[in-house]
Protein backbone atom coordinates (compact mmCIF):
# COMPACT_ATOMS: atom_id res chain seq x y z
CA UNK A 1 0.00 0.00 0.00
CA UNK A 2 0.78 3.59 -0.70
CA UNK A 3 1.72 5.68 2.59
CA UNK A 4 0.99 8.83 1.63
CA UNK A 5 2.22 10.62 4.53
CA UNK A 6 6.27 8.97 4.30
CA UNK A 7 6.59 11.41 1.21
CA UNK A 8 7.04 14.66 0.24
CA UNK A 9 4.50 16.94 -1.83
CA UNK A 10 7.05 16.65 -4.70
CA UNK A 11 6.87 12.88 -4.84
CA UNK A 12 3.31 13.02 -4.22
CA UNK A 13 2.85 14.95 -6.94
CA UNK A 14 5.06 12.19 -9.63
CA UNK A 15 3.10 9.50 -7.85
CA UNK A 16 -0.48 10.85 -8.80
CA UNK A 17 -0.86 8.56 -11.67
CA UNK A 18 -0.50 5.54 -9.54
CA UNK A 19 -2.10 6.06 -6.33
CA UNK A 20 -5.65 6.65 -8.47
CA UNK A 21 -5.04 3.29 -10.31
CA UNK A 22 -4.27 1.51 -6.54
CA UNK A 23 -6.97 3.68 -4.58
CA UNK A 24 -10.51 2.22 -6.99
CA UNK A 25 -9.50 -0.98 -8.03
CA UNK A 26 -12.22 -2.92 -9.71
CA UNK A 27 -15.98 -3.17 -9.12
CA UNK A 28 -16.15 -6.11 -7.07
CA UNK A 29 -13.25 -4.87 -4.75
CA UNK A 30 -14.08 -2.28 -1.89
CA UNK A 31 -12.78 0.85 -3.14
CA UNK A 32 -10.83 2.75 -0.56
CA UNK A 33 -10.51 6.69 -0.73
CA UNK A 34 -7.59 8.63 0.84
CA UNK A 35 -8.32 11.75 2.64
CA UNK A 36 -6.14 14.90 3.48
CA UNK A 37 -7.58 18.18 5.35
CA UNK A 38 -6.26 21.55 5.81
CA UNK A 39 -6.26 20.94 9.96
CA UNK A 40 -5.09 18.01 11.75
CA UNK A 41 -8.24 16.05 13.56
CA UNK A 42 -8.12 16.67 16.74
CA UNK A 43 -7.31 19.73 17.46
CA UNK A 44 -9.09 21.46 15.34
CA UNK A 45 -13.31 21.46 15.55
CA UNK A 46 -13.18 22.53 11.89
CA UNK A 47 -11.59 19.25 10.94
CA UNK A 48 -13.99 17.12 13.12
CA UNK A 49 -16.50 17.88 9.95
CA UNK A 50 -13.80 15.95 7.73
CA UNK A 51 -13.85 13.16 10.35
CA UNK A 52 -17.40 12.81 10.26
CA UNK A 53 -17.99 12.69 6.92
CA UNK A 54 -15.29 9.61 7.36
CA UNK A 55 -16.73 8.05 10.01
CA UNK A 56 -20.38 8.11 8.37
CA UNK A 57 -18.62 6.85 4.86
CA UNK A 58 -16.83 4.04 6.98
CA UNK A 59 -19.67 2.99 9.10
CA UNK A 60 -22.47 2.83 6.24
CA UNK A 61 -19.99 1.71 3.32
CA UNK A 62 -18.31 -1.08 5.11
CA UNK A 63 -17.06 -3.81 2.90
CA UNK A 64 -18.12 -1.29 -0.32
CA UNK A 65 -16.24 2.05 0.33
CA UNK A 66 -13.25 2.87 3.10
CA UNK A 67 -11.94 6.31 3.67
CA UNK A 68 -8.38 6.59 5.25
CA UNK A 69 -6.81 9.45 6.66
CA UNK A 70 -3.45 10.41 5.73
CA UNK A 71 -3.04 13.76 7.33
CA UNK A 72 -3.30 17.20 7.01
CA UNK A 73 0.05 19.78 5.92
CA UNK A 74 2.36 17.86 6.91
CA UNK A 75 1.47 15.79 3.74
CA UNK A 76 0.28 18.80 1.32
CA UNK A 77 0.60 22.37 1.93
CA UNK A 78 -2.49 24.00 3.12
CA UNK A 79 -2.95 25.76 0.22
CA UNK A 80 -1.66 23.50 -2.45
CA UNK A 81 -4.29 21.23 -1.21
CA UNK A 82 -6.87 22.39 -3.82
CA UNK A 83 -4.33 21.75 -7.18
CA UNK A 84 -3.15 18.43 -5.43
CA UNK A 85 -6.66 17.35 -5.09
CA UNK A 86 -7.41 17.95 -9.07
CA UNK A 87 -4.23 16.38 -9.79
CA UNK A 88 -5.21 13.25 -8.23
CA UNK A 89 -2.58 13.04 -5.22
CA UNK A 90 -5.24 12.03 -2.81
CA UNK A 91 -8.99 11.61 -3.28
CA UNK A 92 -11.14 13.30 -0.39
CA UNK A 93 -10.38 16.58 0.88
CA UNK A 94 -12.08 18.98 3.59
CA UNK A 95 -10.95 22.22 4.85
CA UNK A 96 -11.89 26.06 4.77
CA UNK A 97 -14.51 26.73 1.96
CA UNK A 98 -12.73 29.81 0.76
CA UNK A 99 -9.69 27.73 -0.13
CA UNK A 100 -10.72 27.04 -3.16
CA UNK A 101 -10.57 30.65 -4.34
CA UNK A 102 -7.55 30.06 -6.39
CA UNK A 103 -8.97 26.85 -8.37
CA UNK A 104 -12.94 27.61 -8.45
CA UNK A 105 -13.17 31.39 -8.28
CA UNK A 106 -16.78 32.33 -6.81
CA UNK A 107 -17.02 28.73 -5.77
CA UNK A 108 -17.65 30.11 -1.81
CA UNK A 109 -20.54 32.21 -2.56
CA UNK A 110 -22.32 29.84 -0.12
CA UNK A 111 -20.65 32.26 2.46
CA UNK A 112 -23.02 34.36 1.76
CA UNK A 113 -26.01 32.15 2.19
CA UNK A 114 -29.00 32.32 4.58
CA UNK A 115 -30.29 28.47 4.18
CA UNK A 116 -29.96 26.45 7.08
CA UNK A 117 -27.82 24.51 5.38
CA UNK A 118 -25.61 26.71 2.95
CA UNK A 119 -25.64 25.40 -0.17
CA UNK A 120 -28.88 23.91 0.99
CA UNK A 121 -27.45 20.06 0.97
CA UNK A 122 -27.35 17.29 -1.75
CA UNK A 123 -30.43 17.77 -4.65
CA UNK A 124 -30.67 21.55 -3.92
CA UNK A 125 -30.64 23.91 -6.61
CA UNK A 126 -28.26 25.67 -4.87
CA UNK A 127 -26.05 22.62 -4.90
CA UNK A 128 -26.47 21.02 -8.10
CA UNK A 129 -25.16 24.37 -9.48
CA UNK A 130 -21.89 23.93 -7.70
CA UNK A 131 -21.44 20.08 -8.43
CA UNK A 132 -21.36 21.73 -11.96
CA UNK A 133 -19.31 24.83 -11.42
CA UNK A 134 -16.58 22.82 -9.38
CA UNK A 135 -17.05 19.95 -12.23
CA UNK A 136 -15.73 22.55 -14.78
CA UNK A 137 -12.15 22.77 -12.89
CA UNK A 138 -11.70 19.28 -12.55
CA UNK A 139 -13.52 18.84 -9.29
CA UNK A 140 -16.65 17.05 -7.45
CA UNK A 141 -17.85 19.32 -4.77
CA UNK A 142 -19.26 17.94 -2.04
CA UNK A 143 -20.53 20.05 1.04
CA UNK A 144 -20.41 23.02 2.69
CA UNK A 145 -21.53 22.11 6.49
CA UNK A 146 -21.70 24.95 9.17
CA UNK A 147 -23.66 25.94 11.96
CA UNK A 148 -26.89 27.63 11.78
CA UNK A 149 -27.09 31.44 10.52
CA UNK A 150 -25.33 33.45 12.83
CA UNK A 151 -23.16 30.69 14.63
CA UNK A 152 -19.55 29.41 14.43
CA UNK A 153 -19.14 32.36 12.01
CA UNK A 154 -16.08 34.79 11.29
CA UNK A 155 -15.39 37.55 14.32
CA UNK A 156 -13.28 40.57 14.66
CA UNK A 157 -10.82 40.28 17.57
CA UNK A 158 -9.09 43.97 18.48
CA UNK A 159 -7.21 45.84 20.81
CA UNK A 160 -9.21 48.39 20.76
CA UNK A 161 -12.56 49.66 21.88
CA UNK A 162 -15.56 48.62 19.00
CA UNK A 163 -18.91 50.71 19.02
CA UNK A 164 -19.48 51.14 15.17
CA UNK A 165 -18.07 49.94 12.10
CA UNK A 166 -16.31 54.01 11.48
CA UNK A 167 -13.75 52.77 14.07
CA UNK A 168 -11.87 50.33 12.05
CA UNK A 169 -10.75 53.21 10.08
CA UNK A 170 -6.88 53.22 9.79
CA UNK A 171 -6.48 50.03 12.17
CA UNK A 172 -4.35 46.90 10.57
CA UNK A 173 -5.89 44.33 11.13
CA UNK A 174 -4.52 40.41 10.31
CA UNK A 175 -7.54 38.94 7.74
CA UNK A 176 -8.29 35.37 6.33
CA UNK A 177 -8.58 36.36 1.92
CA UNK A 178 -12.45 35.78 2.52
CA UNK A 179 -12.56 38.81 5.31
CA UNK A 180 -9.90 40.81 3.03
CA UNK A 181 -13.20 42.57 1.32
CA UNK A 182 -14.79 43.82 4.48
CA UNK A 183 -11.83 44.64 6.24
CA UNK A 184 -11.00 46.99 3.41
CA UNK A 185 -14.41 48.63 2.64
CA UNK A 186 -14.18 49.71 6.24
CA UNK A 187 -10.89 51.39 5.69
CA UNK A 188 -8.39 49.09 7.69
CA UNK A 189 -5.54 48.12 6.13
CA UNK A 190 -5.58 43.91 5.91
CA UNK A 191 -2.77 42.47 6.54
CA UNK A 192 -1.81 38.76 5.66
CA UNK A 193 -0.25 36.24 8.23
CA UNK A 194 -0.24 32.91 9.40
CA UNK A 195 -2.30 31.92 12.01
CA UNK A 196 0.81 30.87 13.87
CA UNK A 197 1.71 34.18 13.86
CA UNK A 198 -1.07 36.30 15.15
CA UNK A 199 -0.04 35.42 18.91
CA UNK A 200 2.96 37.72 18.50
CA UNK A 201 1.60 39.86 16.03
CA UNK A 202 -1.52 41.21 18.67
CA UNK A 203 1.02 40.77 21.34
CA UNK A 204 3.67 43.04 19.69
CA UNK A 205 1.36 45.35 18.52
CA UNK A 206 2.15 44.73 15.12
CA UNK A 207 -1.20 44.47 13.77
CA UNK A 208 -4.40 46.24 15.65
CA UNK A 209 -6.75 43.10 15.53
CA UNK A 210 -7.64 39.87 13.33
CA UNK A 211 -10.33 37.69 11.92
CA UNK A 212 -11.25 34.02 12.71
CA UNK A 213 -14.23 31.84 13.20
CA UNK A 214 -14.16 31.81 17.23
CA UNK A 215 -15.82 28.42 17.37
CA UNK A 216 -12.48 27.05 15.41
CA UNK A 217 -10.62 26.22 18.21
CA UNK A 218 -9.42 30.07 19.00
CA UNK A 219 -8.39 29.31 22.73
CA UNK A 220 -6.29 26.53 21.48
CA UNK A 221 -4.05 29.32 20.28
CA UNK A 222 -3.67 31.08 23.31
CA UNK A 223 -5.26 34.28 21.78
CA UNK A 224 -7.63 35.08 24.67
CA UNK A 225 -4.19 35.78 26.85
CA UNK A 226 -3.17 38.97 24.50
CA UNK A 227 -6.03 40.21 23.16
CA UNK A 228 -9.00 42.76 25.11
CA UNK A 229 -11.88 42.02 22.65
CA UNK A 230 -14.13 40.14 20.27
CA UNK A 231 -17.03 42.09 18.35
CA UNK A 232 -19.80 39.70 18.76
CA UNK A 233 -20.93 40.55 15.02
CA UNK A 234 -21.16 37.54 12.79
CA UNK A 235 -19.75 37.62 9.48
CA UNK A 236 -20.41 34.80 7.10
CA UNK A 237 -20.86 31.13 7.13
CA UNK A 238 -17.53 29.47 7.82
CA UNK A 239 -17.54 25.96 8.38
CA UNK A 240 -15.68 23.44 6.44
CA UNK A 241 -15.72 22.06 2.82
CA UNK A 242 -15.64 18.58 1.37
CA UNK A 243 -14.60 17.70 -1.70
CA UNK A 244 -13.35 14.69 -4.07
CA UNK A 245 -11.03 14.25 -7.17
CA UNK A 246 -13.83 14.36 -10.25
CA UNK A 247 -12.21 11.65 -12.07
CA UNK A 248 -12.03 9.67 -8.97
CA UNK A 249 -15.49 9.87 -8.13
CA UNK A 250 -16.92 9.38 -12.17
CA UNK A 251 -15.13 5.90 -11.57
CA UNK A 252 -17.50 5.46 -8.91
CA UNK A 253 -20.65 3.06 -9.22
CA UNK A 254 -24.31 5.18 -8.67
CA UNK A 255 -24.14 2.95 -5.11
CA UNK A 256 -21.09 4.26 -3.52
CA UNK A 257 -22.04 7.65 -4.54
CA UNK A 258 -25.22 7.26 -2.81
CA UNK A 259 -22.76 6.78 0.14
CA UNK A 260 -20.89 9.29 0.12
CA UNK A 261 -24.09 11.95 -0.46
CA UNK A 262 -25.38 10.14 2.77
CA UNK A 263 -22.59 11.14 4.65
CA UNK A 264 -22.96 14.20 3.43
CA UNK A 265 -25.78 15.08 4.55
CA UNK A 266 -25.70 13.45 7.97
CA UNK A 267 -22.12 15.83 8.45
CA UNK A 268 -24.00 18.63 7.00
CA UNK A 269 -26.67 18.05 10.17
CA UNK A 270 -24.26 17.41 12.68
CA UNK A 271 -21.94 20.62 11.84
CA UNK A 272 -24.97 22.52 13.14
CA UNK A 273 -24.71 21.80 16.56
CA UNK A 274 -21.19 21.19 16.42
CA UNK A 275 -20.00 24.47 16.03
CA UNK A 276 -22.75 25.81 18.48
CA UNK A 277 -21.42 23.72 21.27
CA UNK A 278 -18.06 24.97 20.06
CA UNK A 279 -18.54 28.43 20.21
CA UNK A 280 -20.07 28.59 23.42
CA UNK A 281 -17.41 26.62 24.71
CA UNK A 282 -14.78 29.18 23.38
CA UNK A 283 -16.58 32.39 24.55
CA UNK A 284 -17.15 31.04 28.03
CA UNK A 285 -13.38 30.55 27.85
CA UNK A 286 -12.33 33.98 26.15
CA UNK A 287 -14.57 35.89 28.83
CA UNK A 288 -12.68 34.03 31.82
CA UNK A 289 -9.41 35.21 30.87
CA UNK A 290 -10.55 38.75 30.91
CA UNK A 291 -11.95 39.27 27.53
CA UNK A 292 -14.71 41.81 26.86
CA UNK A 293 -17.41 40.31 24.28
CA UNK A 294 -18.50 43.98 22.44
CA UNK A 295 -22.42 44.43 21.55
CA UNK A 296 -23.38 47.18 18.53
CA UNK A 297 -26.36 48.55 18.86
CA UNK A 298 -29.10 47.33 15.98
CA UNK A 299 -28.38 50.04 14.20
CA UNK A 300 -25.06 49.72 14.06
CA UNK A 301 -24.96 45.90 13.61
CA UNK A 302 -27.35 46.14 10.65
CA UNK A 303 -24.85 48.85 9.18
CA UNK A 304 -22.00 46.32 9.95
CA UNK A 305 -23.72 43.19 8.00
CA UNK A 306 -24.46 45.56 4.75
CA UNK A 307 -20.80 46.23 4.64
CA UNK A 308 -19.44 42.97 4.78
CA UNK A 309 -22.19 41.45 2.80
CA UNK A 310 -21.82 44.02 -0.10
CA UNK A 311 -17.86 43.76 0.11
CA UNK A 312 -18.03 40.13 -0.68
CA UNK A 313 -20.73 40.18 -2.90
CA UNK A 314 -18.49 42.79 -5.11
CA UNK A 315 -15.93 40.80 -4.99
CA UNK A 316 -17.78 37.61 -6.30
CA UNK A 317 -18.79 39.89 -9.06
CA UNK A 318 -15.08 39.83 -10.09
CA UNK A 319 -14.94 36.67 -10.08
CA UNK A 320 -17.55 35.07 -11.61
CA UNK A 321 -19.20 35.90 -15.47
CA UNK A 322 -21.61 37.38 -15.73
CA UNK A 323 -24.30 34.51 -16.57
CA UNK A 324 -22.92 32.86 -13.04
CA UNK A 325 -23.00 36.23 -11.00
CA UNK A 326 -26.96 36.33 -12.16
CA UNK A 327 -27.49 32.81 -11.68
CA UNK A 328 -26.01 33.02 -7.87
CA UNK A 329 -28.06 36.54 -7.19
CA UNK A 330 -31.41 34.56 -8.15
CA UNK A 331 -30.25 31.55 -5.76
CA UNK A 332 -29.09 33.41 -2.74
CA UNK A 333 -32.33 36.06 -3.54
CA UNK A 334 -30.04 39.19 -3.93
CA UNK A 335 -31.94 40.25 -6.97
Amino acid sequence: MIRLATRTFAALIGGAALLGAVTIGNAQEQVNLRMVGSFPIGPSPTAEIGNKFMEVVNRIGEGKVQIEYVGHSNVVPIFDQPEALVNGVFDVWYGAPNYWAGVVPGGDFTELSSLPVPDGGPGSEIYEFLVKMFAEKGVRYLAHAAGEVGVGTHMLSTQFEVGKIDDLSGKKVRVAPLLRHFVEAAGAEPITLPPSDIFLAIDRGTVDGFTWPVADGYTNNGWEEVTKFLVGQPMYRSGAGLAMNLGVWEKLSPEIQNILLEAVVEAQAFAKDWFHKNEQEQLEKMKAAGMQILSLGEEESARWSTVADDALWAYYTEVLTEDQAAEVARLLRRE
